[in-house]
């Protein structure tokens, strides 16, 4: 097997909970927003935003929503979205129909756009030495989440992730083998 920094990075992935109370800085925000900006996106739509949630109060909702009380304790917490409305809004300001953004496909190309932008910021806060835990569990109530974070139609709660400098070390949780996963093999 080939490896390099990224790749050993990728494979010693572990989910990470529990984070010291150092919040990540400006110049480290920075470079993941950047990343997460320059994610590969289905027709050039990038239609994806992320919010990062600062506030306690929002914190502790989210705990209560994913029911997981470290939410509310260190870490920083972002909220990938689908976004239609921008392009929504772009559509409408030039006079162009908003018709195909009301589809499933684009809804679906939304959804990937996000979850593609998550996994690449993840994978470079692993690089840079954090630790991080994929929140799925946003999706238990989307009508409160939606809510609690204002957000207008058209943008659509995917994932969460929180992010953080990690307060000890995780196991690795088991994979499957490849050869369950691959259903194709390069002869």
């Amino acid at each position: 097997m080939q490896t390099n920094d990224t790749i050993t990075t990728q494979l010693n992935h572990r989910t990470v909970r529990q984070f010291t109370d150092q919040p990540l800085d400006k110049e480290t925000l920075t470079t993941l927003y950047e990343v997460a900006r320059r994610t590969a996106t289905s027709q050039y739509l990038q239609q994806f935003s992320l919010i990062h949630v600062t506030d306690l109060a929002k914190k502790r909702r989210f705990a209560s929503i994913c029911r997981q009380p470290a939410i509310a304790e260190n870490g920083d917490l972002f909220i990938f979205v689908a976004d239609l409305r921008r392009n929504q809004q772009i559509r409408r300001k030039n006079g162009v129909d908003d018709g195909r953004l009301h589809t499933m496909d684009l809804y679906l190309q939304g959804m990937a756009d996000a979850t593609l932008a998550l996994q690449n910021m993840y994978v470079a806060a692993e690089s840079l030495g954090l630790g991080g835990v994929i929140l799925g569990s946003i999706r238990n109530d989307l009508k409160a989440v939606t809510e609690l974070l204002d957000l207008p139609a058209m943008v659509i709660p995917v994932l969460g992730l929180r992010l953080g400098v990690p307060a000890e070390d995780h196991e690795q949780k088991p994979r499957l083998p490849q050869k369950l996963l691959v259903m194709g093999r390069l002869q």
